[in-house]
């Protein structure tokens, strides 16, 4: 696999993405969906889409990650791990944001039903659901870049671009 340190672009992506505020409850999740066809695409070379979404439907992984939830649970153990002194909520320390106990719950209530329409039977509803996952979380990421860009005050300006490395819409 390429080693992604060596690829500026990827390397201001990952930094930006771990360092943007207020990014929506769902936004945090369908970002781990990303980073998985991210760095299934850089290891295969960077095929196009279709070959990518494929494969990782196809995956040995697929299962152990998505229907049984593995990597959305990790992410939501990593914010438990950091409680808030005073019982308010969990500490993200690179975005330095709290997350309240009802976020949390979001996060569950979210994960649930990520898992349920990614364990659909038929191939093309998998597809379907990871490449809308991945459209709306592009998206997000778009819009909150363009802000960022022209607002020169932002402590993430630096690691901003207009792009994303993975790009879903033409």
């Amino acid at each position: 696999m390429k080693n992604i340190r060596n690829d500026i672009t990827i390397r201001r992506y990952i930094n930006w993405s771990k360092i943007v505020r207020d990014k929506p409850i769902h936004i945090r999740l369908y970002e781990l969906i990303y980073f998985e066809l991210l760095f299934k695409w850089l290891e295969m070379n960077k095929p196009p889409l279709h070959r990518l979404i494929y494969e990782i439907i196809n995956s040995d992984t697929y299962e152990e990650n998505f229907i049984k939830g593995i990597i959305f649970q990790k992410y939501i153990d990593e914010i438990l791990e950091t409680p808030c002194d005073d019982g308010s909520g969990y500490y993200n320390s690179d975005s330095r944001e709290i997350l309240s106990k009802i976020n949390i719950k979001e996060l569950y209530d979210i994960k649930f039903l990520i898992k349920d329409e990614l364990n659909t039977v038929k191939f093309i509803n998998r597809y379907r659901a990871v490449l809308n996952y991945c459209k709306i979380y592009e998206s997000w990421c778009l819009e909150k870049k363009s802000k960022q860009v022209e607002d020169i005050t932002k402590k993430e300006r630096f690691d901003v671009t207009l792009d994303l490395p993975l790009r879903f819409s033409k």
